[in-house]
């Protein structure tokens, strides 16, 4: 498989998984079935008032803002945290139609990284999407965030998705990707168990693009976790996401059958609920778009774990377990595509041995 193939596989999965997700986010399962039918929602839904496109969340946004900042970084020679920060909060003032801060003003127009292509002029990043509780707040605040200075205690998974252009970037060095997610999550979510579970979702991505097994990415990212402070929740949940996904009962393919191992996990409203959910159903699901549409069915969350799942199917398979039909109503398919090109033709300046 090309390593393009990886990039696309991983980025665009995210896209579509968070918008196969969206609709479904917090309905019980009677209500997704009373609305989508008996084997729930299997496709991406177009919504005539978003021009027949279907809505993506905070996840790729802030995911398709992680790209842009990297790409910025890259351009202005700036550290890669800068980069991405000033990228952030590009997309929060798109969101709030606050007046930017001084100083910050000149973020808002073109870069020199758009001269084709400009994110903050693109209208669905502007679209307030159900953001998570603190998510804008954290960015409201004078102060950057860090693991060193708390903006808040959050713990929620909108930290994950924007990991996933970090462990990309850092393909092959999973420490690094690590480490560098980490410092992306802590600019708006303080908790320990929101930042590492970013950083081990990252350091997952980086093995996986680098050709190695899920076991052994999982194995590794494990490594580092435990050797890091209060993460505790993430590497039991992980466990038992490995451990329940190994022992499913033989034939288990329904879309209900997982169920009470997704609800034992939590619902994925926090960060360590939804990585363990996206790994099971990775794992515990042969088929990389049937694990999506699994991982996106479910009372919680689903935005951000069919995101996950998305993004780790997607590094695994590539882009073609996707479907067109997908695709083809996937909201900012365009801005997505060539942003994860721009992401692939940048990376190669931060392999092992080149940085």
């Amino acid at each position: 498989m090309a390593e393009i193939e990886k990039f696309r596989g991983a980025i665009i999965g995210a896209s579509c998984g968070d918008a196969l997700g969206y609709p479904l986010q917090n309905l019980s399962v009677a209500r997704i079935k009373h609305r989508f039918g008996p084997f729930g929602l299997r496709t991406l839904v177009g919504d005539p008032k978003n021009g027949k496109k279907a809505p993506v969340s905070d996840n790729t946004q802030t995911l398709l803002a992680t790209i842009d900042g990297i790409l910025w970084a890259d351009a202005k020679k700036l550290d890669i945290i800068e980069g991405i920060y000033r990228s952030y909060m590009r997309w929060y003032y798109s969101q709030t139609g606050e007046e930017p801060r001084r100083g910050q003003k000149t973020w808002m127009r073109r870069q020199s990284h758009e001269r084709e292509f400009c994110l903050v002029r693109e209208k669905f990043m502007h679209a307030r999407r159900n953001p998570e509780e603190g998510l804008l707040g954290a960015f409201s605040k004078d102060g950057r965030g860090s693991t060193k200075n708390k903006v808040n205690d959050s713990k929620g998974s909108a930290s994950l998705a924007r990991a996933v252009p970090i462990g990309l970037t850092f393909a092959g060095d999973g420490k690094m990707a690590f480490d560098t997610a980490v410092k992306a999550a802590a600019l708006s979510h303080s908790n320990p168990i929101a930042y590492y579970s970013s950083g081990a979702l990252a350091c997952i991505i980086a093995c996986l693009a680098e050709g190695m097994s899920f076991p052994k990415s999982l194995d590794y990212a494990e490594s580092i976790l435990t050797k890091m402070h209060k993460t505790d929740p993430i590497l039991s949940l992980m466990s038992a996401a490995r451990q329940q996904a190994d022992n499913r009962p033989a034939g288990k393919t329904g879309v209900w059958d997982h169920i009470d191992s997704i609800a034992s996990f939590g619902d994925g409203t926090n960060a360590e609920e939804a990585l363990a959910i996206a790994i099971y159903c990775s794992i515990a699901v042969d088929d990389p778009l049937e694990a999506v549409i699994i991982s996106a069915n479910h009372g919680g969350k689903s935005n951000t774990t069919a995101a996950i799942t998305g993004a780790i199917e997607g590094v695994r398979f590539g882009d073609t377990f996707i479907p067109g039909y997908w695709t083809d109503v996937l909201e900012g398919k365009e801005a997505i595509s060539f942003l994860t090109d721009k992401l692939f033709y940048v990376y190669d300046k931060y392999r092992p041995g080149k940085r």
